[in-house]
């Protein structure tokens, strides 16, 4: 063979060795442009309510209502809070416990809610609860109470750290230097 052929195919495979490299490299593909109006990735601000209501059912009967003066809603997380929050928890038996509280929080998932700052709740057969922080556990039907809680009804005064109740305020559980005061008599 002439050595112009050599040559010939030694170019030829030349050329289909760099071609080959060329659609094989690994390369970082270049940064795709992303219009002016999909470059802001933040969140959505808060929403923010003015005296409204959040109301809950369940089975066409209404387990509670809630309002406040403010209601913020935290568009990322899904966060519920009120503040000055006025509430209502219907009990089944047809009595409802009225709630008063400087804030509250609802987990939109869980629908649970957590109120702060001086917490006063009165039931409709005339228990009163004060507490620092109220917890109402949607899924257990469940109250909890803690920083200093009171329970009073009729003459008694029950007092301790932690309160942990049903929705009827009937049935519940106080420790942490529990204490009963009974027509003014400590026992």
């Amino acid at each position: 063979m002439k050595k112009t052929t050599y040559l010939a195919i030694a170019c030829f495979v030349l050329f289909l060795a760099a071609g080959l490299w060329y659609f094989v490299k690994d390369e970082p593909l270049p940064p795709k442009e992303v219009p002016a109006a999909e470059t802001n990735n933040s969140l959505p601000a808060n929403v923010t309510f003015a005296g409204s209501s959040i109301v809950e059912e369940h089975d066409g009967k209404r387990l509670w209502e809630l309002s406040a003066e403010n209601i913020e809603v935290d568009a990322a997380t899904k966060q519920v809070t009120l503040h000055n929050l006025k509430g209502i928890f219907y009990q089944p038996s047809g009595g409802k416990i009225e709630v008063a509280a400087l804030t509250g929080t609802i987990d939109a998932t869980t629908k649970d809610i957590t109120m702060d700052g001086q917490i006063v709740a009165t039931s409709s057969d005339g228990a009163r609860l004060q507490a620092a922080e109220l917890r109402y556990l949607s899924q257990q039907t469940r109250i909890l109470g803690s920083g200093g809680v009171s329970v009073t009804q009729q003459d008694t005064v029950l007092s301790g750290d932690k309160l942990e109740s049903d929705t009827t305020l009937t049935k519940f559980k106080i420790s942490g230097n529990a204490k009963v005061l009974k027509g003014g008599e400590a026992r």
